[in-house]
């Protein structure tokens, strides 16, 4: 069933065959396009007094720009009132040693004249910035209110317009400019069913090591997707140190022949290394096609992608080929692997783990290996050659690595909250036309094969549902959202990993129980055997800790359809704006620490 929300997806939209290509010469602007007329409905739906913003921000910036002045000159000053009290003193005890001295070759009249100058010039300055630094710190004081007073005023005038950004306001204009692409609202189990049951998702895909922070479900021409940003927990080795001084006497016999005793001391220093949890965030991309169903294989990033025509250049694609070569003339061994015709696809794409060269030969056809050669060695409009890619049957995983990082999925209204309606209108644009960039480009070497785009599931026309229920992944996001502390365990000292374990629903209520798996540190000693100085071993205590493993089940409740009675219109809870959702609270007995509206979904734990 289709909604205004979650249209059909159009199959019959138009085609991509040379995703480069169209990104450069039409989809880039074509975005820049709707990017901007989307700011400008925003803006005038808001109706900002922009001079009178821009006016605010014009006095906020000079007076901002006088307090960071007001502040150097304090810290200046401040610095040279410590100089000149230790030249002050540096110049009384000049000026007194004389007459403390034992020693009788002293000059008390050079002393006497030399320290006293010190002290009176030293004094003299003191004098003079006191009051300086005085008048800039009171400069501060008068202006780090009038800041406060215009940047709330700013963020006022601006509170029309940052409230009017949404969850879906990114994949809406990706649609708009690819309607061969649609996003759902959010993950729901139907979804989730279609790539397990279809196209063979493994449900226990990410383990209890792993927990999805964001995930963004659609489909590219009927054919099923979903983007995740994963939050990850490995083991690393950590290295302590332990000191230990010892002392020890020896005989030693000096210049003149005589032997006396003499004391030495060595500080022994000990390592020991302890694993550690170590966290960290990726990105992958599910996609499910019915091509080639029974094909497997994988590659990973070759920077021979972007190795140029250099002399040494040429000498390691040449080696790499001959190697390919020999491995596909190879009969000895049971690996399938045949050289095509386009070597160069062969030397950049570098799968040679493929199931069936029939099938391999089906998905890649010469359209396909040129149009992923040029995807691999374009780094100027795209991302280059930075992709994972498997091939599981029915099931593709791609792992971006321009995806990971700094990079997040996350289509959060508050990412373009701003005080200032030019600045909003810049980093708007911007963030927008990366974010599809990143998400076209991640979805490009999908588009290079033109059988994906020929081949349509049997569920083309997915039938969502408003109010159908959210998926396990979904869920986790939204209590990674509401953030860990309401879930960790009191005796965790790390990050904690979020797994959904049970979810139960009473009608659109739904009681989600989640576990936290983090770590306790206990406090560890290790004695460690060093070689010292007086020839003996001695045990050098290294304290380290140990990483103990520690898990808390606690519950959250999310609504996939907030209840009637809060009116027809549901608003984010950002900013300081009071929207419907704080009626619910109150009524419930929470606030807003404890709930979080997302993507259709409303979401609240119990304090504890």
């Amino acid at each position: 069933m289709a909604t205004e929300e979650n249209p059909i997806p159009n199959v019959d939209a138009e085609e991509i065959f040379q995703p480069v290509e169209a990104f450069r010469e039409r989809f880039r602007q074509a975005f820049h396009d709707e990017a901007l007329l989307e700011f400008e409905r925003l803006r005038e739906a808001a109706q900002v007094d922009e001079e009178e913003n821009r006016a605010t921000i014009a006095e906020l910036d000079e007076k901002q720009r006088q307090l960071n002045n007001a502040a150097s000159s304090r810290n200046f000053y401040t610095w040279l009132i410590i100089l000149f009290f230790l030249t002050l003193a540096g110049g009384a005890i000049a000026a007194l040693y004389p007459f403390f001295s034992e020693a009788s070759n002293v000059d008390q009249e050079a002393c006497l004249a030399w320290g006293g100058g010190i002290f009176l010039v030293s004094l003299l300055l003191l004098f003079l910035f006191f009051p300086l630094r005085k008048k800039a710190a009171k400069l501060m004081e008068l202006l780090t209110p009038l800041v406060q007073d215009l940047t709330q005023q700013s963020w006022t005038q601006m509170e029309p317009l940052n409230q009017r950004y949404d969850w879906e306001l990114l994949p809406r204009l990706i649609r708009k400019v690819c309607p061969m692409l649609s996003f759902d609202p959010y993950f729901t189990v139907g979804r989730l069913q279609e790539l397990v049951q279809d196209f063979d998702l493994p449900e226990n895909y990410l383990d209890e090591t792993q927990s999805v922070l964001f995930a963004q479900s659609g489909t590219m021409r009927g054919n099923p997707f979903v983007f995740a940003d994963v939050l990850c927990q490995e083991w690393g080795e950590k290295t302590y140190y332990g000191h230990l001084t010892i002392h020890w006497r020896e005989r030693v016999t000096d210049s003149e022949g005589k032997s006396h005793w003499v004391t030495r001391s060595e500080t022994l220093t000990a390592t020991y290394d302890a694993p550690i949890p170590v966290y960290g965030k990726y990105s992958l991309l599910f996609y499910g096609n019915d091509a080639a169903p029974k094909l497997r294989f994988s590659r990973t990033p070759s920077s021979l992608s972007q190795a140029g025509d250099g002399f040494f250049d040429k000498m390691r694609k040449k080696s790499e080929l001959k190697k390919l070569k020999a491995f596909s003339e190879n009969l000895d061994d049971e690996s399938q692997y045949t050289m095509m015709g386009n070597e160069e696809f062969e030397l950049l794409f570098h799968s040679t783990d493929r199931s069936s060269e029939t099938q391999f030969r089906l998905l890649f056809t010469p359209l396909a290996m040129s149009q992923m050669v040029n995807l691999l060695k374009d780094n100027q409009v795209g991302y280059g050659d930075d992709f994972t890619f498997q091939k599981l049957g029915r099931l593709n995983v791609l792992i971006p690595r321009h995806l990971g990082g700094n990079f997040s999925l996350d289509t959060d209204p508050r990412t373009f909250a701003s005080n200032d309606i030019d600045k909003a209108k810049s980093f708007f644009l911007a963030h927008a036309e990366e974010y599809f960039r990143a998400i076209y480009f991640a979805l490009a070497p999908y588009l290079c094969i033109p059988l994906y785009q020929q081949i349509r599931s049997a569920r083309t026309i997915y039938g969502y549902k408003p109010g159908e229920a959210s998926c396990e992944w979904e869920q986790e996001s939204l209590a990674n959202y509401l953030g860990e502390k309401h879930f960790a365990h009191p005796d965790s000292i790390t990050r904690n990993i979020l797994k959904i374990s049970r979810a139960n629903r009473r009608g659109q209520d739904g009681k989600v129980d989640v576990t936290s798996h983090g770590f306790t540190g206990v406090p560890r000693t290790t004695y460690v055997e060093v070689w010292g100085g007086d020839g003996k071993c001695h045990d050098v205590p290294v304290e380290w800790i140990e990483y103990l493993p520690v898990s808390r089940t606690s519950s959250f409740h999310v609504a996939e359809q907030i209840p009637t009675d809060l009116g027809a219109k549901v608003q984010p809870l950002q900013g300081e704006q009071r929207t419907n959702l704080d009626e619910f609270l109150e009524k419930s007995g929470l606030n807003r620490a404890d709930a979080a509206y997302r993507r259709h979904i409303f979401a609240w734990a119990i304090p504890k």
